[in-house]
């Protein structure tokens, strides 16, 4: 596996460099920037998942990176740059009131409370008229340039979500690997024996949260600038930026470092292209089709898309060696038949 785990980083990120060059239609680079983007928020939220959280309340931090860029750069002339690093911390910051749930609580109840927090949030942002505009929501200048991370071509962003996309995988492979990730891995099956070995708990899954918070505020920043408007609809969206990348992370393989890519991957053209061709007369169609298809992939697959096609490799390598052996002990019995 080690090596073959070069060419595995190597090739698919060649081939994402490289993308921009092929593909000119501006309807697709945008496509691809939204796998991008879902891709990070999706690798982000799995960093929760290594030590067995599941999340639904990543569009809080979403949310909070996004308005922090917007009403930093709007309202106070802060350089969109600066901004995205004060998006990481603040939507850090704002990962804390989820602290008290996730030490206390566990399973759909933790679940429950973060998606909770979303919808606080979302009203919040409602409410604060003075600093969010409420519904009406914030625009950000027009002013292009890569300071000002605004572009009137698509290509820019996509290598400015490609850089962070990237970014996000290195970070969350350094915690697989890492002594935090071996925590979480133990966390997730038995923390009560893994705290009575003298391991603080607690601690462990609080840096996750931080991380994971950090990591997609920075994208809810970025999505910000991307997208010019933003409101509380769509920036606190438990479906958009809370549901959507769990379901990813399911599909593709809750816990795993390629599950999430592979989920965002398939995942988010799919559901783009659903909604675009069953848009108007049959509209709702599109959410009948995604199902299906999660309920499909889920019941197949139960351990994600990786695990299953890893399932099916060995499968297939014992059957080719059973074989193989098979044929050696026939041809050996022909011989001392003879």
């Amino acid at each position: 596996m080690k090596k073959l785990s070069l060419p595995w980083i190597i090739i698919p990120t060649t081939v994402a460099l490289l993308l921009p060059l092929f593909l000119r239609d501006q309807y697709f680079l945008h496509i691809s920037v939204l796998i991008l983007i879902y891709t990070g928020v999706t690798v982000a939220w799995n960093i929760m998942s290594f030590g067995g959280v599941l999340s639904l309340g990543h569009a809080a931090f979403f949310g909070i990176g996004a308005y922090t860029v917007s009403i930093l750069y709007v309202d106070y002339g802060v350089n969109p740059w600066l901004g995205i690093l004060a998006a990481i911390i603040f939507a850090a910051v704002g990962s804390l009131v989820l602290a008290i749930p996730l030490l206390r609580l566990r399973g759909p109840f933790f679940t429950l409370a973060t998606l909770a927090y979303v919808e606080v949030l979302r009203l919040l942002a409602i409410w604060a008229v003075p600093v969010t505009n409420g519904s009406v929501g914030i625009t950000t200048p027009p002013t292009q340039g890569l300071a000002y991370i605004s572009f009137e071509s698509r290509q820019p962003y996509y290598y400015i979500a490609l850089a962070f996309t990237l970014a996000a995988i290195a970070i969350s492979i350094w915690i697989y690997r890492s002594k935090l990730g071996y925590h979480l891995r133990a966390v997730a099956t038995d923390e009560d024996a893994v705290r009575a070995l003298g391991v603080r708990t607690n601690r462990v899954k609080l840096g996750s949260l931080l991380i994971s918070a950090g990591m997609t505020g920075a994208f809810g920043a970025f999505a910000a600038l991307y997208f010019f408007v933003i409101e509380p609809d769509t920036q606190f969206s438990a479906t958009l930026y809370s549901i959507q990348p769990a379901l990813n992370g399911i599909i593709g393989g809750m816990g795993t470092i390629a599950g999430p890519i592979v989920g965002a991957i398939i995942m988010t053209p799919l559901g783009e292209w659903l909604r675009v061709t069953f848009s108007g007369a049959s509209q709702g169609v599109n959410f009948m089709i995604y199902g299906a298809v999660l309920i499909i992939i889920v019941r197949l697959m139960p351990g994600g898309l990786v695990e299953g096609f890893r399932a099916i490799a060995r499968k297939t390598r014992r059957g080719g060696k059973g074989r193989g052996g098979k044929r050696s002990a026939d041809a050996k019995t022909t011989k001392e038949g003879e």
